[in-house]
């Protein structure tokens, strides 16, 4: 069957067995924790140290970043309730359900399915969020391509509902050091391995180099005071005949997003940042590069019963 829970029921599979493209979506933060383009090949990087037991937040993958990105006190314009949340909120670290709401896809050439987080269902969401908000999650795997739809249901509650919200994509790569991203020529970026201080990209062919990579690509800057539409991002491997000898790993991956995703988070922690992080593998700085598609450039505010969808898709080249 293309979709079916395994791992004790903890994880959803889809599978397309024609092509041998395959995910699968762990119920804990409705993390995706790999992908699989069509011939097998893995796209998605899961450090071999990452909590799977619901314990902690899981270390690669495409965790789930709601309803604040970072640290709060990263953003000084976030409004007094942000400030009662944990690094990225709470998505990632809580339990989703499958979606009783949404029919799952189960087709020769394309599985989907749907999960869910109901707020008011969680007392210690509650404790800390005042706004009774169901999130809805669409994973839909195609032979070459993965798509993801996040939905944000403000139900009720006082007021607007302010949130940021980022697909936190962890892609697998031969060598983080060769590999490098293209589209993102011009924009304007927050470089917050320096400070946070502001710059310009100047290159539309950006390469890692071992360099601790930590940049937020402002889709929405003073210096473009219309706003950038959304840009379409490569990540290149430019793997070597050593690192990938049969050619299976393809070229890369292209991200694509909606108009809402707005933001892109360039990371890679590099090989300093790597013994600091617990759960990331020796080297794991190596087998990575994150293309997080987000909006996290001050808060998304949203009226009571209403909803924000955005989505990304991968696709394997």
């Amino acid at each position: 069957m293309p979709v079916t829970l395994i791992n004790d029921s903890t994880t959803v599979q889809l599978a397309l067995p024609k092509s041998q493209a395959s995910a699968e979506i762990r119920l804990f933060g409705a993390t995706v924790t790999s992908w699989k383009a069509a011939g097998g090949s893995e796209r998605l990087f899961l450090s071999s140290k990452a909590a799977l037991d619901g314990s902690a937040a899981i270390r690669g993958g495409i965790p789930i970043v709601f309803p604040v990105f970072g640290s709060p006190k990263d953003h000084a314009d976030a409004p007094e309730l942000i400030n009662k949340l944990g690094k990225h909120g709470f998505a990632r670290d809580h339990d989703w359900a499958l979606s009783t709401h949404v029919i799952s896809v189960d087709e020769e050439d394309k599985a989907s399915v749907t999960l869910e987080l109901r707020t008011d269902d969680k007392p210690e969401i509650k404790a800390v969020w005042p706004f009774h908000t169901v999130l809805q999650y669409t994973v839909t795997l195609l032979p070459h391509s993965l798509r993801c739809e996040f939905k944000v249901n403000y139900v009720d509650g006082e007021g607007e509902m302010p949130f940021q919200a980022l697909l936190h994509n962890y892609l697998l790569v031969p060598d983080s050091t060769k590999a490098s991203v293209q589209g993102l020529n011009g924009m304007y970026y927050i470089d917050k391995v320096r400070g946070a201080e502001e710059f310009q990209l100047d290159t539309d062919n950006f390469t890692f180099d071992a360099q601790s990579i930590d940049r937020v690509h402002v889709g929405k800057h003073k210096g473009t005071p219309a706003g950038e539409l959304p840009r379409d991002v490569k990540l290149v491997y430019n793997a070597s005949l050593l690192q990938d000898p049969l050619g299976r790993m393809g070229k890369g991956v292209e991200v694509t997003r909606s108009k809402e995703l707005k933001d892109t988070v360039l990371w890679n922690c590099a090989e300093e940042g790597n013994k600091s992080i617990g759960d990331l593998e020796e080297d794991g700085w190596k087998k990575y590069v994150c293309v997080e598609p987000g909006s996290v450039h001050g808060f998304e505010t949203l009226p009571k019963g209403s909803k924000w969808v955005a989505e990304q898709t991968l696709t394997a080249w």
